[in-house]
């Protein structure tokens, strides 16, 4: 009878509750996946590991599986056959995003070169490679020095079948070097014929490379061209910039992150058809005579940082440059235009005194389509009071205030928040965004810690402050990166 009592209140042990992410449909989940092999190229491998349901979609979706990172050197060959094998199967037709990193291959003996000790050395997966070769749209080489990576770029490429309907589709080409920059002569540029090997290369990025000379032929259909050299590099002659970009007829976008030598307009006696650019982001020294060279009546994007902010008067010339740009620039069909069409307008480096503010304030007032403006100096002040100024002329069009179709402005070290209260009371639609120029403390808690005050709409779109968090997380990964992982997700 005891014993009957005390089991007739027992009842069995409930299943575990049901994750909420078991609920979701195998579509929405590919899309997560495929949202985190943005951020790690292995993460097919680890989402497949967790459990059965996991394995099925991952291996089901070709989107997932489409960036493949290499490291040739750490393990056996058979092991990178083995991963990149998987990746070409599991992508199927799709395009694939490829990063390699060969800095720690062994050198070569002194009578192989480095493209037959690639095919000797690793000849099944570069035969894998030969192979798929066409299927591949990005590809990112980390080498020790240029020569390495442009071998290994013939030895996948050597023999392979390309014929006028199955023609090599890479169009995306980043270099990563990680030895030093050895001094050369100025006017000296390296040869690569692998260039010639992709017709239809559209973007190229190079990180500590030594500047080569292109040809026209080769880089045609280039539309993004990225340079970007430490502080330590040599400086960079404008000359062979001039020449390299004036190469590229079709190129839109440029970012030049570097130190320029100074040259003299006067000695650029070269003749140069430079393309009409739409982007343009310069964070060089030299930067008002280069400006004056590079920018077009076409720019929409506009980004300048002055590595030489604090010599005398350096607002000032920048200034003087920006407003002259906005009167002297010339269009495609030969008018004169200015920066009619730019929409962003980013400025880093340097101040705005009182002696350079009348620049600065003519340049804003010729802006119409600008929709977002930067400034991550102090001294801006004159400039704000622009913003709230009202056109009689146009009074029509937005409340008549000058940048008519401004929607984001961010301020860095603002000297007068009344002014900015004031800007934001008069175009309540506009968002605000400024720090307070305190100092940055990471493992305390300081009496004035260095904040950033945000005006924001509500939603999920631009200005919405998941926008802005958004925009928060991509620009501290950006700044985070290094010269030897150009792009983290890898």
């Amino acid at each position: 009878m005891n014993r009957y009592k005390m089991y007739s209140g027992f009842t069995p042990a409930l299943p575990p509750p049901k994750h909420p992410m078991s609920s979701l449909p195998p579509e929405l989940l590919a899309e997560i996946f495929q949202y985190c092999s943005t951020y790690n190229a292995d993460a097919p491998l680890l989402l497949g590991s967790v459990n059965r349901r996991f394995r099925e979609i991952v291996h089901s979706h070709p989107a997932v599986w489409y960036k493949l990172r290499l490291r040739l050197g750490f393990g056996t060959e058979f092991a990178q056959i083995q991963k990149a094998g998987l990746w070409f199967k599991n992508r199927g037709a799709c395009p694939l995003k490829v990063f390699m990193n060969i800095t720690n291959t062994c050198a070569p003996r002194s009578d192989t070169s480095e493209q037959e000790w690639f095919s000797h050395n690793y000849p099944f997966l570069i035969a894998l490679f030969r192979k798929n070769i066409h299927r591949i749209h990005a590809l990112t080489l980390q080498s020790d020095t240029e020569l390495k990576a442009y071998h290994l770029l013939d030895a996948i490429t050597a023999s392979s079948p390309v014929s006028p309907t199955e023609s090599l589709q890479l169009h995306s080409l980043h270099f990563q070097i990680t030895a030093d920059i050895p001094p050369m002569p100025s006017g000296w540029s390296p040869v690569f014929e692998s260039f010639s090997l992709f017709p239809q290369l559209d973007s190229l990025k190079l990180i500590n490379h030594i500047l080569p000379a292109l040809t026209p032929p080769n880089i045609v259909h280039l539309q993004n061209l990225s340079i970007v050299r430490p502080l330590t590099a040599p400086p960079l002659p404008t000359l062979k910039i001039l020449r390299m970009i004036s190469s590229a007829p079709s190129l839109i976008h440029l970012d030049i992150d570097s130190r320029i030598s100074g040259e003299p307009l006067s000695d650029l006696h070269v003749e140069t058809d430079l393309p009409a650019l739409k982007s343009l982001s310069l964070r060089i020294n030299n930067l008002p005579s280069t400006l004056k060279l590079l920018a077009s009546a076409s720019l929409e994007k506009l980004r300048l940082t002055d590595l030489d902010g604090r010599r005398p008067r350096a607002g000032e010339e920048l200034g003087s440059v920006m407003a002259n740009l906005t009167r002297e620039l010339k269009t495609k069909d030969g008018n004169s235009g200015g920066l009619d069409l730019l929409k962003s307008l980013e400025i880093a480096g340097v101040h705005c005194v009182s002696s350079t503010s009348a620049h600065w304030d003519w340049c804003i007032r010729h802006l119409p389509r600008l929709e977002s403006l930067t400034l991550n100096k102090s001294g801006f002040v004159s400039l704000i009071k622009v913003l709230t100024e009202i056109q009689p002329e146009h009074l029509d069009v937005q409340g008549g205030f000058y940048c008519p179709r401004l929607s984001y402005v961010h301020l860095s070290s603002v000297d007068a928040l009344l002014l900015l209260q004031d800007l934001k009371m008069k175009r309540p639609s506009l968002t605000v965004e400024w720090d307070n120029g305190g100092p940055v403390w990471h493992h305390s808690i300081p009496d004035h810690p260095r904040t950033t005050f945000s005006y924001t709409t509500g939603g999920y779109g631009f200005a919405s402050l998941f926008d802005y968090d958004r925009r928060h997380i991509e620009d501290t990964q950006v700044k985070g990166v290094s010269l030897t992982d150009e792009d983290s997700s890898w």
